[in-house]
This record gives C-alpha cells, sequence and structure tokens, in this order.
C-alpha cells in the first residue's frame, strides 16, 4: 500500500513539471542563504528563511490542488494555490507555536535546576518530534478534505491514531528516500572537497567544540560554497519533492479507507468474564 503510493507519486512527478516547485523553490531559497552567508553575513542570510516560510505554503497549495484534481498548467496551479494559501499557512503557525510553548513550558522547570543548558537540544527534539508526527498530514488534510486551520490539525492526528503502523512505515520510506539522495550526492561532495575539507580530520575535540559556521565557511572558499549551494539544490529538489508527493498520494488513499467521524482504533481482548482490557 505505502509502496504503491511512493510509485503512483513518482508517475505524477514525471508527469507534472508544476509539482517540483515547492522543493525547487526550497532548495534554492536555502543555497541562496549559504551564498549570503559566505558573502553578506549569517544576519541578512537568516533573512531569506522568512520568506521562504511564507513561499513554500502558497507551492505547495498549488501542488496538491493539482494532486487531487488531476489538472495541470499554470493557471490552475496558481487558482489552487491562491484558494487554499491561508488553509495551509496558518495551521503551520499554529503547529510552530504549539512547539515554542511546550519546549517553554518544559524548559522552564530544568531552568531552575540548572539544566537547561545542556538538556535544551533534547527538550526541543522531544517536543518537536512527537508534534510533527501526529501533525504532518494537516496540509494535505487542508487541501484534499477542504478542512479549516483546527480541523485540518485534527484530522491529521486522527489519520494517524487510526493507521499508526502504515504511517510509521510511510515515515521510514520518507528516511530511506533522504538518505538514498543525500549518501550519493555526500560522497560526490566530499570528493571535490577533499583538500578543503582535510583540516577537519586533524582537529582535536576541542577544535571541533570550537569551530563555527563561520569558520567553515572560511574553511570551503568561494568555490567550495559554491558547489555545497548547488549539491543542497539538487537534494531539496529531488528529496523534496518526491516526499511532498508522495505524502500527498498517501493521505489521499489513507483518508480513503476512514471516515471523517472516524473514532480512534482501539486495540485489546476481552476476558473470560466479558471485561475489556486496552492493550
Amino acid at each position: 500500500m505505502v509502496l504503491d503510493s511512493l510509485k503512483r507519486a513518482c508517475g505524477l512527478l514525471l508527469k507534472n513539471p508544476f509539482l517540483w516547485l515547492p522543493g525547487l523553490a526550497a532548495g534554492a531559497l536555502g543555497a541562496a542563504d549559504l551564498l549570503l552567508q559566505y558573502y553578506l553575513g549569517a544576519f541578512l542570510a537568516t533573512r531569506l528563511w522568512f520568506i521562504e516560510a511564507l513561499l513554500i505554503p502558497f507551492l505547495l497549495a498549488g501542488a496538491y490542488v493539482q494532486i487531487r484534481s488531476g489538472e495541470k498548467g499554470a493557471v490552475a496551479f496558481v487558482a489552487g494555490a491562491t484558494a487554499y494559501y491561508f488553509r495551509i499557512l496558518l495551521p503551520s503557525l499554529v503547529i510552530v507555536f504549539a512547539v515554542l510553548a511546550t519546549v517553554f513550558l518544559v524548559v522552564i522547570p530544568l531552568t531552575f535546576m540548572g539544566l537547561a543548558g545542556t538538556a535544551l537540544p533534547f527538550v526541543v527534539m522531544g517536543c518537536t518530534i512527537p508534534i510533527i508526527f501526529f501533525t504532518f498530514f494537516f496540509d494535505t488534510a487542508a487541501v484534499f478534505e477542504d478542512r479549516r486551520v483546527f480541523d485540518c490539525i485534527r484530522r491529521s492526528v486522527e489519520v494517524v491514531m487510526n493507521r499508526p503502523g502504515r504511517v510509521i512505515v510511510f515515515y521510514l520510506v520518507c528516511l530511506g528516500i533522504v538518505v538514498l539522495v543525500a549518501i550519493p550526492l555526500a560522497v560526490i561532495w566530499t570528493g571535490l572537497l577533499y583538500e578543503q575539507l582535510l583540516p577537519l580530520a586533524t582537529m582535536d575535540p576541542s577544535q571541533v567544540q570550537a569551530f563555527s559556521v563561520s569558520m567553515f565557511n572560511e574553511m570551503l572558499g568561494q568555490e567550495g560554497i559554491l558547489i555545497t549551494a548547488i549539491f543542497y539544490l539538487v537534494a531539496m529538489m529531488v528529496a523534496g519533492n518526491i516526499i511532498c508527493t508522495f505524502k500527498a498520494v498517501f493521505f489521499r488513499d489513507t483518508s480513503d479507507e476512514i471516515p471523517a467521524d472516524a473514532s480512534p482504533v482501539q486495540q485489546g481482548e476481552f476476558d473470560e468474564k466479558g471485561r475489556w482490557y486496552k492493550y
């Protein structure tokens, strides 16, 4: 089932060039961020993330509408993107706020215990991963089922809770896509920049700990930064677009099996006295 969705997603990417726009835009903006960090500093470069946060929902909305309707062309893409832009943008802001609020609430007691500094990365991961796990399909629910801000988040949680095994397989396949794309590119990138990266192998732990992004940029040099930006663009365009299209097709296939008012499937058994015990 999951692999069938992946095959259909790849077929859609081969037939419709507009489905490549979200990953292309994300990769281009990320590559521009790397170049601006090198030439103009991190302050200006980080402002590109704000543009990306506003642009990507627009492109995703257009791509999802074309996957849902089967239409092609720039007019249909822009019309769909305009109609569903805020349906994707607003719930994404709600999810980001939920993650930040959760991290803040967890960090408060850790601060009083003096553990906030060392535990902060683990807190961020521990709060972000579960929320993303359940709300990952909010944007596809907004487009494919025409749902509002909080309703599309609820629908994503509902689909995940009713098909947890299938969703876990979906995430594992997405991880496999990232690995299959990233490893060959990383090997080629390392080979091209071997001389620039060689000093990293001679650093001791204290030097590695003090290593910064600006130092890494200086180590790569102008040519190395340009090569890195190109490889980042390619990685995001390939892996990002496959995962986004795969996500849309997977949600469509899975949600068709789950009624809109379905409650999570309860797993358990009855004992000899007829009492129900939930696993």
